[in-house]
């Protein structure tokens, strides 16, 4: 066989090898892709519920803020109302 012609075969051959390489690999690129969606996806999920989470937990410490200031102007109240007592107690004592 002519060198020529072996050649050209070898290299025919060689591209055939890589055109059926770079095939099988464009063949496993959608399960990838697919992979990578399905994560992106799951990731937004969690990302979301979190949120929320976090809008939850935002209410619940307003909440105890709240809860907070009413026992401490009821607390301040007490005291008031005491001292307006012990007032009235000397008043009358004297």
């Amino acid at each position: 066989m002519d060198p020529q012609v072996a050649a050209f075969k070898e290299n025919v051959d060689a591209w055939i090898k890589q055109i059926r390489r770079e095939f099988s690999e464009l063949s496993d690129l959608p399960a990838i892709v697919q992979e990578n969606t399905e994560n992106i996806q799951h990731n937004y999920e969690l990302v979301y519920e979190l949120r929320d989470e976090i809008e939850e937990m935002k209410q619940e410490i307003n909440a105890l803020k709240l809860i907070q200031i009413i026992a401490l102007k009821n607390r301040q109240m007490e005291d008031a109302s005491h001292q307006a007592i012990d007032a009235v107690d000397k008043v009358k004592l004297t």
